[in-house]
């Protein structure tokens, strides 16, 4: 593992902040009017938008589009985010069919366990089926073009051609890197070549190596590398302890300080670019493409298991919880203003849902006000 002393000897900070952003998911209608939430966005001084179009798989590489958001729709606030001056990134989610509008699965004809599994982590999909390959990534790419086309001279996008589909990766390797060769085709037809940068969004796991990489052959593990190297970035979901950083011995007696929430950024994706993707995945470290923080909460784990959601707490125990989180937050931005030592190009925050949408965009009573303040402090 990666030496906290060494990491401290380049610690420094920097005038000019790596952007934040936030995401923007939706099921169909969704993008229809991004005025809104874009305003909301940039009255936070957020830089930067995920958007994320929703699609409910309902079987076995089955992917349901009537309650998805259309290609015209999507490309409407790609075109409105690029010319408020947003950097812009498209992130399609999978999602179970139970998640999506209208869908009752007791009155519904679907037997599948997949339309009621709980995380899109554990479909076994095959992404160069041709619902995912066509209707989902194939659409995303024309959505971008339409938005392109109405866009400031210049515009890039980024699309995360896969998002957290952990035992796809793990099992399908060689077909994710068929579907990269299928997506550099395409955007090559839609003349597009420089104006869209090709990555995927990886779940936090891939950072624990018994969660994904020790499952895999090494056949399979050298095919995930070569995919990895032969995109143009990487992002994940980071969800990991944002106590690494801390003495172990004051570890759970105090709350970590906000050089220290930093500092555990630095710890997990310093070991993950030379843990996973250069000794255990094969990825020479020259090729090893920019890194992107695609995702970034603190959620009912506090700042030991972020990515818990789900209880409910009163009283001191959630004073105590919205202050990590507030925490969370302010390390999150002492991390973008690193000059070095950080490795990542920025991060998205994930807003949707109890304690993550702290700014009570999608609900009111989910709002953190202490981690909302935290950040417009920290961005001033």
């Amino acid at each position: 593992m990666v030496i906290l002393s060494m990491l401290l000897a380049s610690w420094s900070w920097s005038a000019t902040r790596a952007p934040l952003g936030a995401s923007y998911g939706a099921w169909k209608g969704g993008f229809a009017d991004p005025g809104p939430r874009l305003d909301q966005l940039q009255a936070e001084r957020l830089r930067a938008v995920t958007l994320i179009p929703n699609y409910a798989l309902m079987g076995l590489d089955r992917i349901e589009f009537s309650n998805a958001a259309t290609v015209l729709e999507l490309g409407g606030a790609i075109s409105e985010s690029l010319r408020r001056g947003l950097i812009v990134a498209v992130k399609p989610h999978l999602e179970p069919g139970i998640y999506s509008p209208g869908f009752d699965k007791l009155a519904s004809e679907n037997h599948s366990w997949r339309a009621d599994c709980p995380w899109r982590g554990f479909f076994d999909l095959d992404p160069m089926s041709k619902d995912y390959r066509e209707g989902v990534v194939g659409a995303a790419l024309n959505a971008i073009a339409l938005g392109l086309a109405a866009a400031p001279a210049g515009a890039k996008v980024r699309l995360d051609i896969g998002s957290e589909l952990m035992r796809s990766e793990v099992e399908f390797p060689e077909r994710w890197l068929e579907l990269l060769a299928d997506a550099r085709a395409r955007v090559e037809a839609l003349g597009l070549a420089g104006r869209v940068l090709l990555s995927h969004n990886f779940a936090h796991h891939l950072e624990i190596p018994e969660d994904m990489v020790l499952r895999m052959e090494p056949r399979r593990r050298k095919a995930l590398g070569r995919y990895i190297a032969g995109l143009d970035a990487v992002s994940i979901s980071q969800y990991m302890d944002l106590t690494a950083a801390m003495p172990a011995v004051e570890r759970g007696k105090r709350l970590p300080t906000s050089d220290e929430v930093a500092r555990a950024l630095v710890v997990h994706e310093t070991a993950f670019v030379s843990d996973v993707l250069v000794a255990a995945l094969g990825v020479p470290k020259a090729a090893v493409p920019p890194l992107w923080i695609g995702e970034f909460g603190v959620g009912r784990g506090g700042l030991r298991h972020p990515n818990v959601w789900a209880g409910q707490v009163e009283g001191a125990e959630k004073d105590r919880l919205y202050a990590e989180i507030a925490r969370g937050m302010e390390g999150l931005v002492k991390y973008l203003d690193l000059g070095e030592g950080r490795l990542s190009q920025g991060a998205i925050l994930w807003v949707t849902g109890p304690r993550y949408d702290v700014f009570g965009w999608g609900s009111p009573e989910h709002a953190v006000a202490p981690a909302a303040e935290a950040l417009r402090k920290g961005l001033q």
